[in-house]
């Protein structure tokens, strides 16, 4: 009974042919395993390489594009601090600063032509450009290039007011000038927003399928009503919308405020909006002093921003 048990117990022992009574383990089996992961693991090294250099080529691209901007250009130069000073009834002198070295040049337009001062190809942080030939009483739209030394440009344009000796920065935000434009009314006629200086000017950019820009049309035509023409102009500028469904839907709706079209969204793309609807408020000397975003709400909503300027 013991020997049995002893046997069972040990089942991978066996009796040697030599040894009466002798115990011999028995052989064990090598192991394959390991050998094939090493081959595995061989083979695959490279294409690990080559997955990581991949991967650090792509991360290398993404800090790249962070450091561009939607123009395509490495970051270019900043413009700041800019005055004008020496003026005359024919000349003046305009300075400003850019954050590094870079060119300098000036493009003066009135309302006749375009005119572009020598660039100056000296790379400096300060720069001044002497303005020739220039006529009192006169508005001249200002343009300041500056270029680095690897070729990207930053511009900004101005107004030029000769009687205040000021510059004015034409652009989107609140305190800015607000960019001129030309476009046609629904009716064909063609307008140009600094027609109305001398007047306040509200600017709507809509939709005809936008929901809030629909709910929102009944206050406008309300202002539009309420106001004398001397006093306010509206336009609601319709973006990327053909003449006749614009002019369908204001006549289901009984509107008769100037619906402008920006059929190649050009002008939405001066004011940089990138929703609907946004209404820009302009004072009668063209400053943007209000921008509303979203719907309004009530004719009293639209007149307290008005009554602002």
């Amino acid at each position: 009974m013991l020997e049995n048990d002893s046997a069972q117990s040990h089942p991978h022992e066996v009796k040697g042919a030599n040894e009466p009574g002798g115990v011999v383990e028995k052989p064990r089996r090598k192991r394959r395993k390991v050998t094939v992961k090493k081959q595995l693991f061989a083979g695959l090294w490279p294409k690990i390489a080559v997955v990581a250099i991949i991967l650090c080529l792509a991360l290398a691209g993404f800090i790249v594009s962070l450091l561009t901007r939607t123009t395509g250009n490495i970051i270019v130069p900043i413009i700041e601090d800019i005055s004008i000073s020496d003026v005359s009834d024919s000349s003046a002198v305009i300075t400003w600063k850019t954050n590094e070295p870079a060119t300098s040049q000036v493009t003066v337009c009135d309302s006749d032509n375009c005119t572009s001062t020598r660039e100056d190809k000296a790379l400096v942080t300060n720069h001044t450009v002497s303005l020739t030939d220039i006529k009192p009483n006169t508005r001249y739209q200002l343009t300041i290039l500056s270029k680095n030394d690897r070729g990207s440009e930053a511009r900004i344009r101005l107004e030029l007011n000769l009687n205040t000796k000021t510059t004015i920065v034409v652009g989107s935000e609140i305190g800015d000038l607000a960019p001129d434009f030309t476009v046609p009314a629904v009716d064909g006629r063609q307008l140009t927003l600094s027609e109305y200086r001398g007047k306040a000017v509200m600017v709507n950019f809509w939709e005809t399928t936008c929901p809030s820009c629909q709910e929102e049309t009944k206050y406008i035509q309300a202002v539009y009503d309420s106001w004398p023409d001397d006093k306010l102009q509206i336009l609601a500028v319709s973006v990327a919308e053909r003449a006749q469904f614009v002019q369908s839907f204001m006549d289901s709706r009984d509107l008769t405020f100037t619906a402008l079209l920006d059929t190649d969204e050009a002008v939405k793309n001066l004011y940089h909006v990138t929703s609907f609807p946004t209404t820009f408020f302009i004072n009668s000397e063209g400053i943007i002093k209000a921008i509303k975003h979203g719907r309004f709400d009530s004719q009293s909503d639209i007149e307290t921003m008005l009554k602002s300027l």
